[in-house]
């Protein structure tokens, strides 16, 4: 996305003002030709801490050229090391509905029950919106029918369940899409039940998987062969964590 900073910032901006406490953000591979965006992120919230994966852990991984992005890999890395009892897995690009955040206010929340969320697709004015407002929360552009197994622009579970099912499948080397309902489908096959929380805002983009298959979507991932396994150090555990800014760390 040419835009990819402001879609950023104004995401962070609502979902933090509406329900989240902590955000872990993670800048997987980052390129080299532009400053880092994890520095200016602690600057602007105070509740921000950001992990920097290097180019060289991303090569060392990944068995798909056109896949700059290890999505489901880098989540692992935030969700290995947030601290809050309960952690919402997301994107970028995505905005909690309210009737998520009335959802996830008004119930009784289990340690064993994960929620997931039908995803909108809703307006941004490329180059020219910088905030989102509560009008523009309202206006889909298409809505795509809930699955129990969710979309990656949402999951919330405890902080034990995702560290009982080790975060989604870190075998996926050449995949994106289907990592998400993978790692759902974990989560039922360690006895987890999964309720609706709502609607997750997705900020239309014409990059996006629902308007087109391309490349840097990897490969294809499916449910077959869950429950997987993955070691003790899921989510660069063992990797060297070094300060590069206040509450940055450059992971390598």
């Amino acid at each position: 996305m040419s835009d990819f900073r402001e879609r950023l910032l104004a995401v962070l901006e609502w979902n933090t003002r509406f329900l989240v406490r902590e955000v872990v953000f993670v800048e997987w591979n980052p390129p080299p030709d532009r400053e880092l965006l994890s520095i200016e992120l602690a600057r602007k919230f105070d509740c921000l801490r950001a992990y920097v994966v290097a180019p060289e852990i991303h090569e060392s991984i990944c068995r798909n050229v056109h896949v700059p992005l290890l999505e489901y890999h880098a989540k692992n890395v935030g969700i290995r090391r947030a601290l809050s009892p309960w952690i919402m897995a997301t994107n970028a690009d995505a905005a909690v509905g309210f009737d998520i955040v009335n959802r996830i206010h008004e119930s009784e929340l289990s340690p064993r029950t994960a929620w997931t969320a039908e995803r909108a697709d809703i307006p941004w004015r490329e180059n020219r919106q910088a905030r989102l407002t509560v009008a523009s929360g309202m206006r889909y552009l298409r809505a795509i029918p809930y699955h129990q197994l969710g979309t990656g622009e949402f999951i919330l579970a405890s902080r034990e369940l995702w560290h009982l099912t080790r975060g989604y499948d870190e075998k996926m080397v050449r995949h994106r899409i289907g990592c998400d309902v993978r790692g759902t489908a974990q989560m039922l096959a360690v006895g987890a039940t999964i309720r609706k929380a709502g609607t997750v805002l997705h900020l239309a983009h014409p990059t996006s998987c629902t308007e087109s298959i391309q490349p840097h979507h990897g490969e294809m991932a499916t449910p077959e062969g869950v429950p997987y396994r993955n070691d003790e150090n899921w989510g660069l555990g063992n990797y060297t964590e070094v300060a590069i800014a206040d509450r940055v760390w450059r992971i390598e």
